[in-house]
């Protein structure tokens, strides 16, 4: 396999069952890739801040596929993004707001300089946004944000959440809802996902579909998985994924994914 492009999915993929990796056996690997002209790239439904601040020993080692293929950054420049002006997010909010399934309190909007909560959000929903996005900031209204915002979370119960997804993407137009986790969706513009992003990102490096591998475990990494070349999975991937891959290998628990990667070089 000529692979000049790597990119993984983080929360049940490249992570373990602790939301960790090794950073010391990534940086050795990433030396590895740079001798064979490897590219690597995290794709993520993760904001962008805090994926660099998860990065942070090789912020400038890899590329990072952020906020569901919203964002592409290399080197601290933007390769590609796809932005909602304040019209339009005001707009979706103002939809979203009619939902049965919505709740407002448990909503979550990311941006280019932070994330955006209502001061009436719900403590725990913070408490485990903290967790995947940086610089959250609470706001009396959406009508105070200045920043580029690139997309909303919001958390339903499992038992709704494809009913939830459903509505949106029925109801909210030029929009694009999708399951990252079995309890939370994530709200793009209709153009966007991981996919989209990556093979933005080929032909900015000039590669084909066939030099790019990814690994991915959820339904926000279908059509990264239906567009690479090489599409691997871990064995946890919901059944659409594993249908995909063209190789199933050990549960991310397991770090099966770097595993995988070192066996490259």
């Amino acid at each position: 396999m000529d692979i000049k492009l790597v990119a993984t999915d983080m929360d049940g993929t490249f992570l373990d069952a602790q939301g960790k990796f090794d950073m010391e056996r990534l940086k050795r690997l990433l030396i590895k890739y740079k001798e064979r002209g490897i590219y690597f790239a995290v794709a993520s439904g993760r904001g962008l801040l805090s994926l660099e601040n998860l990065f942070a020993e090789v912020r400038n080692e890899i590329i990072f596929i952020a906020e569901n293929g919203s964002v592409v950054e290399f080197h601290g420049q933007d390769l590609y993004e796809a932005t909602m002006d304040k019209e339009f997010y005001l707009s979706v909010f103002e939809t979203l707001q009619q939902s049965p399934f919505v709740d407002t309190s448990k909503l979550l909007l990311t941006g280019k300089r932070g994330c955006y909560v209502l001061e009436t959000v719900d403590p725990d929903y913070l408490a485990i946004s903290a967790h995947y996005n940086a610089n959250i900031q609470k706001v009396a209204s959406l009508e105070d944000i200045t920043d580029d915002i690139f997309k909303f979370t919001t958390n339903f119960d499992p038992a709704i959440i494809a009913q939830g997804e459903a509505w949106v993407n029925k109801h909210v137009p030029g929009v694009k809802a999708m399951t990252t986790g079995y309890e939370s969706i994530d709200i793009v513009l209709d153009h966007v996902d991981k996919g989209v992003a990556i093979v933005e990102l080929a032909k900015k490096l000039n590669l084909t579909m066939d030099q790019v591998m990814a690994f991915g475990d959820n339904l926000n990494d279908l059509h990264m998985m239906e567009v690479v070349g090489h599409p691997i999975a871990p064995e946890n991937a919901r059944p659409e994924i594993l249908a995909l891959a063209k190789e199933v290998i050990g549960s991310h628990a397991d770090q099966s994914v770097i595993n995988y990667m070192e066996k490259l070089v």
